[in-house]
């Protein structure tokens, strides 16, 4: 059950980083930022970071759930 639970956690995990990819980078563009500020690797640590939560609350997940044994 661990390992499905992780495997769903990563595929979901993807797709919100990609989402919160394309929002972040959407709104670093729009937003006057200083010239040493790179909105492509802001928006990246963003979706990193949303990844590695969605990832790390999936394997919580599959501990919480697993079967009594």
């Amino acid at each position: 059950m661990h390992g499905l639970l992780i495997a769903i956690g990563a595929v979901f995990g993807v797709l919100a980083a990609a989402c919160a990819y394309l929002i972040a980078l959407n709104e670093y563009r729009q937003r006057m930022l200083r010239m040493d500020q790179n909105p492509r690797r802001m928006a990246l640590q963003t979706a990193l970071v949303t990844f590695l939560f969605i990832l790390i609350a999936s394997i919580v997940l599959s501990f919480v759930l697993q079967p009594g044994e």
